[in-house]
């Protein structure tokens, strides 16, 4: 039951026990004035039959405001139970419930208690900003907003501060609010969401560690061939889009097979890992750095002719052959072959630039290793190359 309907159901029996009260007096000064009015004149069995008829309606009205209080009695004890029943329901609610009335709480049930860290009772001595970390501009705004009646309903997210001095994010919901003996209510309903949005945040950096995951190698953390497959397609649709040239490489380390069966597998890991590593210090921001498989590596250059990339792809050559790779106190040199092809020449598609790569790499291989080839060399005879491979 609330104070005002408490109120009223006092005021009811209060008006009861009044009348009561009024109507007995009314009854005395009437007898007394029937009593006057017959004077010495009347008789005393006249006296007598008025004084029975007056109380006998005393006693009827008397009987009938009783059994109306009763009544009363009835309906407040209903509505007694009814609010412990009502009060009872919200304090087993699994989310916070408050009742603001203009810029205090009213009511509270116990899961807000808990969600705030402090009792019911020093909840109702504070005022709904006390509670919100720096007064969060979103709380202050939504709930005048909504006590002023220029908005229907309320849902926003905020900070709030516990007693213990912890900030937990919360979400508030309410609906419009009414008017109660001429006063603004809002009855809003409180999550504490801090939880949640932990473990959201913890699902989507595992999301992004699992995409991570499915787009690097783990042995040398270039990209891998999905991640190639994904991103070389839309950047040869840029370079048409722009009339610009992109070129690939195509890389194998030379006598890999030599190197696992004379130092065992670990030391050829060391040599991917090596390679990759020089890879990385050699290649821009819009470069693509991909293990395309085994001990063969991919380069793609975005904005890069096909004689730019022969002449990055030479550096990338000499420095893997001028740096040793130290596995066990045994320093290993190792050398690596390059095939390069450009959009548009060396192919129109995917699929194209990569075959392409892969013949040009074919003739560094052929032409002893440790070297750079054009797939351009295929198409002329100027430069010696064996034009039948």
């Amino acid at each position: 039951m609330s104070n005002s309907e408490a109120s009223l159901s006092a005021l009811d029996e209060q008006g009861l026990r009044a009348e009561i009260v009024r109507l007995n007096k009314v009854i005395q000064a009437l007898m007394d004035r029937a009593e006057r009015a017959g004077g010495s004149n009347g008789s005393d069995f006249d006296r007598f039959q008025t004084t029975v008829i007056w109380e006998e309606l005393v006693e009827r009205r008397t009987q009938e405001l009783a059994k109306a209080l009763r009544e009363n009695e009835k309906i407040n004890r209903a509505l007694r139970e009814a609010e412990q029943k009502f009060h009872s329901v919200l304090d087993q609610s699994l989310v916070g419930i408050t009742m603001m009335v203009e810029d205090s709480f009213h009511y509270v049930n116990l899961k807000f208690a808990g969600i705030i860290g402090y009792s019911v009772d020093e909840i109702l001595r504070m005022r709904p900003t006390d509670i919100a970390d720096g007064c969060d501009e979103s709380f202050v705004r939504e709930t005048t907003r909504l006590l002023a009646g220029e908005t229907e309903q309320i849902s926003f997210v905020t900070d709030a501060k516990r007693k213990d001095g912890q900030v937990i994010t919360v979400e508030v919901s309410g609906n419009s609010s009414v008017s109660i003996a001429g006063k603004r209510v809002l009855i809003a309903v409180w999550v504490d969401i801090t939880e949640r949005l932990r473990n959201e945040r913890a699902v989507q950096l595992l999301q992004e560690q699992l995409r991570e995951q499915a787009t690097r190698d783990p042995l040398t953390g270039l990209y891998n061939r999905l991640f190639l497959n994904e991103n070389l397609a839309r950047e040869l649709l840029q370079a048409k889009r722009l009339g610009q040239s992109i070129s690939v490489v195509m890389a194998d380390l030379d006598h890999f097979k030599a190197i696992n069966d004379r130092h065992g597998h670990l030391a050829g890991d060391e040599a991917l890992k090596h390679f990759a590593a020089i890879m990385k210090r050699y290649s821009r921001g819009s470069d693509i750095s991909c293990r395309y498989g085994g001990e063969e590596f991919f380069w793609v250059l975005p904005n890069t002719t096909e004689a730019t990339a022969y002449e990055r792809a030479n550096e990338l050559r000499m420095a893997i052959a001028a740096e040793s790779v130290f596995f066990n106190c045994a320093s290993i040199t190792i050398t690596a072959s390059f095939g390069v092809a450009a959009y548009p020449a060396g192919g129109m598609t995917c699929r194209e630039l990569i075959a392409s790569a892969d013949a040009a790499l074919y003739m560094a291989k052929y032409a002893g290793r440790n070297q750079v080839r054009c797939i351009s060399e295929c198409f002329t005879t100027e430069t010696g190359a064996d034009t039948s491979i």
